[in-house]
């Protein structure tokens, strides 16, 4: 299978590179990879379905398709997110002493696509790239509570099938409460003795793009310090958000649940 997908892969960078706006034919694509042309028309008959390459109705020649083109620019977006991000994670942990993580959605998990660490020895770690369900853990609860209603009531059903110990009662009445302070805040969620803060971070369109939070130990996270943690928390999602071009009056209205405020009251110092 996988000297298959190779070839695959292969006759798709032929394309790519030695193609035209005219795009290649079988022929010609036999000549640059050596592979018979029934199997590449396999291969392009493939392509064609998922819409990675598209053929010209008139010269049957083959080039790249939209779906490429979405793809490079999902590429593109995750980039310049995490340029935007870096500065902004910095600053949060620089205000914050704890570890400042930037959480994306892939499916239904919720991915770490870049942390900054703070000084402490003792932390609570959370590996770049880990995949983790979108209702586990305050950065991607920050992340599927403001998602669509169509959305939430779909993940929480195949979820709900697969997870013993998933509550669809008690995880909607915890999106409408995040939904409601703007911030998700869990404590042990799957992790002992961790405590998350997070918020969204959205884009130019008013959609959520991906979340911002901080992560350390319980012991850390005292009363008196927890208001002011959480607002340098949303503080540095309205800092992103901004930065992607997001103002208020381009988020969308979330449907059945309450939506969510955003209020950012001015720094102060953490004890």
């Amino acid at each position: 299978m996988s000297n298959t997908l190779r070839k695959g892969l292969i006759v798709l960078q032929a394309i790519s590179e030695k193609g035209s706006e005219n795009g290649l034919s079988i022929r010609e694509l036999f000549h640059l990879t050596g592979f018979p042309p029934s199997t590449i028309h396999r291969f392009l008959q493939t392509f064609k379905e998922f819409g990675i390459v598209e053929q010209d109705p008139e010269t049957k020649n083959y080039r790249l398709g939209p779906q490429l083109l979405k793809m490079g620019l999902q590429v593109r977006g995750t980039l310049d997110l995490r340029k935007a991000a870096l500065p902004v994670l910095k600053e949060l942990t620089l205000c914050t002493g704890e570890d400042s993580y930037l959480t994306v959605v892939q499916g239904k998990m919720g991915i770490f696509l870049e942390r900054f660490e703070g000084p402490y020895p003792v932390k609570v770690m959370e590996l770049v790239g880990k995949e983790v369900p979108l209702h586990r853990g305050a950065a991607r609860k920050a992340l599927l509570s403001f998602m669509d209603d169509d959305f939430i009531n779909q993940y929480i059903k195949e979820m709900s099938d697969n997870q013993e110990h998933l509550s669809p009662k008690i995880l909607l009445e915890e999106i409408k409460k995040i939904r409601e302070q703007g911030y998700a805040i869990t404590y042990g969620d799957y992790l002992d003795h961790g405590v998350g803060i997070a918020a969204p971070v959205y884009d130019f369109s008013g959609s959520v793009r991906a979340s911002i939070g901080i992560i350390g130990i319980e012991s850390r996270f005292t009363e008196e310090r927890l208001p002011v943690l959480i607002r340098e928390v949303k503080r540095a999602a309205e800092t992103l958000s901004q930065k992607l071009g997001y103002s208020r009056h381009s988020r969308p209205g979330l449907l059945g649940l309450t939506k969510g405020k955003n209020e950012f009251p001015a720094r102060e110092e953490i004890l």
